[in-house]
């Protein structure tokens, strides 16, 4: 395993762990040009982070305020996303696979009533 992925690994269990223990943040400007809109709250998905531990973001979900129904998706250059489950339905899940167009490395956002995590 290289340095690189090594740094890459470890960026994203911090992320996870962060991501675990933080609730997103309502109505606020995550990633540039985005704004959640009002009765949405937001999520930022980073996948690694500055030496001074600034998040870099692969994007920020937007989900209906309240709820873990999907309602946007923003993503940094560089980086999709795929919308696997949207939260409607049987199944309480927003779920939103990010992919790094260059290195095709992904991460994946998971939120369910009561927890989400990054993986």
């Amino acid at each position: 395993m290289t340095k690189t992925m090594k740094y890459r690994i470890a960026s994203l269990f911090a992320a996870s762990a962060l991501a675990a223990v933080l609730p997103p943040a309502a109505s606020a400007s995550a990633t540039e040009g985005l704004t959640c809109p009002t009765g949405t709250d937001t999520i930022q998905v980073p996948y690694a982070f500055t030496s001074d531990n600034q998040p870099l973001l692969a994007g920020t979900v937007c989900v209906v305020e309240g709820t873990t129904r999907f309602a946007a998706v923003d993503t940094e250059a560089g980086w999709t996303a795929e919308v696997k489950s949207d939260g409607t339905g049987n199944n309480a899940r927003t779920d939103v696979k990010f992919t790094q167009t260059s290195t095709n490395d992904h991460l994946e956002l998971i939120y369910e009533p009561g927890r989400f995590w990054i993986k």
